[in-house]
């Protein structure tokens, strides 16, 4: 699997745990890994609080995802705005995948970078996914593990929080992305 191909499993992983609640019966699937393993303090503190997850309770895991999904919002921050995001939806010819959450929702950004990212073959491609990185993607999703990390009440949202601060480390510290 490429580089590229392996970020946009990531952002539709993340994606689709900051749109909804993970189903059950997916939740008692997971493996006892994380789908990156590296040396990165971020992950380290992940993988802790993923060995945790197994034994949680999902009614509690329900209650979490409620009370921070005003944070996967990302105009929440104040760093980006929703007319923003859209006008870079529009600019990228990109309709948001999930119609019933705003542009900013983490959902929606991070489904227009796994797009991106499997679309990353030539110089237009990268500029726009260097840009879309640096403006909005890095500041705001940092801001969000931050939060998540701290508000998180469940091992897997606080695993999540700390995944995603290592998601925006590793986008960072990749030689030619240009961030």
């Amino acid at each position: 699997m490429k580089l590229g191909e392996l970020y946009s499993v990531i952002c539709i992983i993340f994606a689709t745990n900051f749109k909804g609640v993970i189903d059950e019966q997916k939740l008692r699937g997971l493996g006892k890994n994380w789908i990156i393993v590296n040396k990165n303090i971020e992950n380290k503190n992940g993988h802790e609080l993923w060995q945790k997850v197994q034994g949680e309770d999902y009614a509690a895991l329900g209650r979490d995802f409620e009370a921070l999904k005003g944070a996967f919002e990302m105009d929440f921050f104040k760093l980006i705005s929703e007319s923003e995001v859209e006008l870079f939806y529009e600019k990228c010819r990109f309709k948001k995948p999930f119609a019933e959450l705003k542009s900013a929702h983490a959902a929606n950004m991070l489904a227009l970078l796994a797009m991106i990212f499997k679309q990353n073959t030539d110089a237009k491609s990268h500029k726009i996914l260097t840009l879309y990185l640096a403006q909005f993607i890095i500041p705001s999703f940092s801001a969000l593990a931050t939060h998540v990390q701290i508000n998180a009440k469940s091992s897997y949202y606080k695993a999540l929080g700390w995944f995603l601060a290592d998601f925006c480390r590793v986008m960072k510290e990749t030689p030619g992305l240009g961030i």
